[in-house]
């Protein structure tokens, strides 16, 4: 770094001797007094406002590793300590090397600075629970699960894990109720991974295992029709995941709810008890319910950025009714 400094003097000295060429004539000496004090005056000015760092080969050129990666990021986050984003790369990049602790602390840091997102709360409770001894959760890791779950009632990952901490801890009850929340919002492939540990759960509480398959609705039947409209054609994605709700007017879980994979539009789906989360709260005990659709990004049945969603509209609960919701906003 310091041969990089005296090169740029010497080479600041040459320019100058060529620009202030006039001035050799009359006063040689004044001149050559000016050149050196306009380059020792530039360099002690980049010192102390510029980032001579910046200029080291070794914080400039490619990582070839994850060790250089890591040690290039960290470098970055010292000077710029406010980044959640800097912060959560860190804390996934030790992740992938196994330091757990590592990784919790820089989640860490990230949360602090984002301290209501959910799915920083469930990462960050997650990296805690694998640098734990044992395995288990530790008390804030568990209060992390509790309050995203209260900001995003159907955040999967976070019922997940608070599920397997509460059976762990001893709770069946409890881990087959939230496991009974989430079983709903998955996919076919997960909910017949799910559903040998919610039976296990459930025989630990007490509770007869669940029915092979949901019982059929007896209530009232919603036809729902979605719709995409043209200009969001071009922003969806294979691998994307639609979401229709029906919940009560004053918000709250959704009182049925189906998850499909995106498909062409229009598509009609069919709303009814049989789509419920929890069994005290039914489609059919509703007089009047609203309606929403979502395309999730992610899976996740939580809204995030870049998500494409209708615009909610009201329907009375009655079998037959029928709706149509147009997907027409991105979610900022």
């Amino acid at each position: 770094m310091t041969s990089f400094v005296l090169a740029s003097l010497v080479l600041l000295a040459l320019l100058l001797a060529l620009a202030l060429r006039p001035l050799w004539r009359g006063a040689r000496r004044s001149a050559l007094v000016l050149a050196l004090a306009l380059g020792v005056g530039t360099a002690g000015l980049y010192a102390m406002l510029g980032s001579p760092d910046a200029l080291d080969p070794a914080q400039v050129k490619a990582p070839e590793t994850l060790e250089e990666a890591i040690a290039q990021l960290e470098h970055r986050l010292a000077e710029e300590p406010g980044s959640v984003e800097g912060w959560v790369l860190l804390g996934r990049s030790r992740a992938a090397q196994g330091d757990w602790a590592g990784a919790a602390e820089a989640l860490g840091k990230a949360q602090a600075l984002l301290p209501e997102e959910p799915d920083l709360m469930v990462e960050l409770a997650d990296a805690r629970m694998r640098a734990a001894p044992g395995g288990r959760f530790p008390a804030d890791a568990v209060a992390l699960l509790q309050r995203a779950v209260a900001l995003r009632p159907d955040h999967q990952r976070a019922l997940f894990y608070l599920g397997a901490q509460q059976l762990q801890s001893g709770q069946a009850a409890q881990a087959a109720e939230t496991w009974g929340r989430l079983l709903p919002l998955v996919d076919q492939a997960t909910a017949a991974a799910l559903r040998p540990q919610l039976d296990t759960a459930r025989e630990q509480a007490g509770l007869p295992p669940l029915e092979v398959e949901p019982a059929l609705a007896s209530g009232p039947t919603l036809a729902i029709t979605v719709d995409l409209a043209p200009q969001l054609a071009g922003k969806v994605a294979p691998g994307d995941t639609l979401y229709v709700f029906a919940r009560t007017l004053e918000g709250g879980l959704p009182v049925a709810v189906k998850r499909l994979p995106v498909a062409d539009f229009p598509l009609t789906v069919t709303l009814s008890d049989a789509d419920g989360l929890m069994p005290a709260q039914k489609l059919s005990a509703q007089a009047r319910v609203r309606l929403m659709a979502r395309i999730s990004r992610s899976g996740d049945a939580g809204a995030a950025p870049g998500d494409l969603e209708a615009e909610g509209l009201e329907l009375d609960v009655a079998d037959g009714g029928e709706a149509t919701l147009v997907i027409a906003k991105v979610l900022q």
